[in-house]
Formats: C-alpha cells, structure tokens, sequence
C-alpha cells in the first residue's frame, strides 16, 4: 500500500468514476485502475462495484475511505509542517563560545535571531576551548566556535570556517617597563617578547596550546602569566596599565575603537589561530542549527569586513 494508491482511490470514490479521476489526476485509466486493484488485493477487500455509470463505494470501501482520507490528511499536515520547519525553524540551541569570540559573535547573533529567527530559542556558553569539548560530549552544548587544544576530539567533527590574527594588548598607559619602540612600530618579534612578562591562557585552552606550540617551534620560551579568569577582568587589568595580553582582536576591538588599548603585531612568526565550528558527530543538525551556522558565517565575513575581527576568512 502506498500514498499514490490512497490518492487514486479517495478521488475516485468522490468522482464515482475511475475516468473522471484519472482525468483530474492527469493519469491514464488503466493506471488507476490497476493500482485499485493492486489495493484490493493487499486489503483481501472489494473496495468498488462497478458498471456503466461508474463507480460506487462497497461497505467495505466506505470504511475505508474514512481511514483513507485521514492518512492523506496526516501526510498533508506533515508536509505543511516540515515546509514551515524550513522556512521558519524552531527550537532550542545551545552554543559555546571561548571568551574572546563570545565577545565578538554573542550581541549581532542574537540580534539576528531574535529579528529573522524568532522560534529559535538560543542558549549560549562560555568557557576555555577545553571547558566547550567537554559540554559537548555531556550533550550540555550542540555547537561550539573554538580552536584545537589538548582535548580527546574523538567524535568531535571540526569545520575550519576562521584564522584570526593574534596580537599583543598593551594599555595607552603603563606601569612597568616596556620598549616605547615596539609601541611605535606596531610589531615585535616573537622572540623579543620572551623579556616581559605576558598574560596568556594555559594549554587547557586553544590560545594557551598554540603558544606552546609556538615555543616548541622557535625555542623562545615566553615569561607567561595567568589571566585573571574572566576576559572583562584581564581587560580592565591590561587597559588600567597593569600588564600585557596575548589575544586577538576579537577580545579587544570594543577598546581599541576607544582608543584605550594598542594592539601590537606579534612577527617572525606571526601568530595566527584556526577557529572552527566544532560539532558532536553522531548528533543530527536540526534546521534551527543549520540557521545559527549560517548567520555564525555572516556576521563573522561581516565582523572580518570590518576591521573588528581581523584575520581571514576560509
């Protein structure tokens, strides 16, 4: 039995004629025909009597007109609401960001959602890129916007979509000794940053691991400090002249507009990070998901455009 069966039958049964049905249907006769006897057969049922007039419902095809009529009315609806999924997706998602991307992507996300998206229901996160993986595997996040770290990325699917810019964060004014020259030039060498003291994530986060692996490359070993926890505070530190920040410029485009803050190529090497769309694999990306990736994409071409999220986009 199939919906095509159904169809031929239920217009038949309101035409009281197999060719005035096939001729709505746009189908040949003898197709009709043969997929009601295909029915027939599969229901051990007589559904029509028949003669030169027509068509006309047996007791049996009364009983199952009314069964007939529901199903084709089920999958109506199905379609209707599957259309309105796509066009108007529903649903809560929850989302993790690290700290500095929460910073740039969380007001324009929402901001999107909220006007072209209203039945999304967002949910977001912050935390060290570690903190993130491990939200994802308890299913406490369905998405996540970060940077490879130490983590067990088994079942963890990666989708590289950024490579930002890192840069170091100094304040307009200081309160320790730092080379007015660098301030000047807009660049310092990475292996010249080894002689002040930095503030910089542990390998528990992305931006901690990739100094490492920086360190492993170069031979430079930096003289490195913890922040202080929450990004806002670290900021306060560093734009009250208190102490330097490896970071990009997401973290920081808000102060620099403001002028409160110098950002300081790091070179030879420059420093970049790859931030991805990170997803549980086994996990099905609902319309809703696919909606926030989408405007995840736009707002960060946009954010790239410009000038607050620099780096480039892949």
């Amino acid at each position: 039995m199939n919906t095509k069966q159904l169809i031929y039958f239920v217009k038949s049964a309101e035409l009281g004629s197999i060719a005035a049905a096939a001729r709505e249907l746009e189908i040949s006769q003898p197709s009709i025909s043969q997929q009601i006897s295909v029915l027939e057969h599969e229901l051990k049922a007589t559904l029509f009597s028949r003669d030169v007039r027509g068509v006309y419902l047996t007791e049996s095809g009364e009983i199952f007109l009314a069964h007939a009529r529901s199903v084709i009315r089920q999958l109506e609806q199905a379609q209707a609401e599957l259309h309105q999924s796509i066009s108007s997706p529903s649903g809560k998602v929850s989302i993790g960001f690290t700290q500095p991307i929460c910073n740039i992507l969380a007001v324009p996300l929402m901001t999107c959602l909220e006007r072209e998206f209203p039945n999304i229901e967002l949910s977001i996160y912050t935390g060290y890129s570690s903190d993130l993986i491990k939200m994802m595997k308890c299913g406490d996040i369905d998405l996540a916007v970060s940077s490879y770290d130490e983590s067990d990325c088994k079942n963890i699917n990666y989708e590289l979509f950024f490579r930002e810019k890192i840069y170091l964060l100094i304040g307009k004014n200081r309160f320790f000794e730092f080379d007015d020259l660098f301030v000047r030039k807009g660049a310092i060498r990475f292996s010249d940053l080894r002689h002040y003291e930095v503030m910089v994530t542990n390998r528990t986060d992305s931006l901690g691991y990739l100094i490492g692996q920086y360190e492993k490359e170069t031979g430079f070993y930096l003289n490195k400090r913890q922040p202080h926890g929450q990004l806002m505070t670290t900021l306060r530190h560093v734009t009250e002249g208190h102490g330097m920040l490896i970071t990009p410029s997401s973290s920081f485009f808000h102060l620099e507009k403001n002028d409160e803050v110098n950002a300081i190529d790091i070179v030879e090497p420059r420093l970049y990070r790859d931030v991805f769309l990170v997803s549980c694999r086994d996990k099905p990306v609902t319309n809703a998901m696919s909606k926030v990736i989408e405007k995840i994409r736009t707002i960060t071409r946009q954010e790239n455009e410009n000038g607050h999220w620099r780096g480039s986009v892949v």
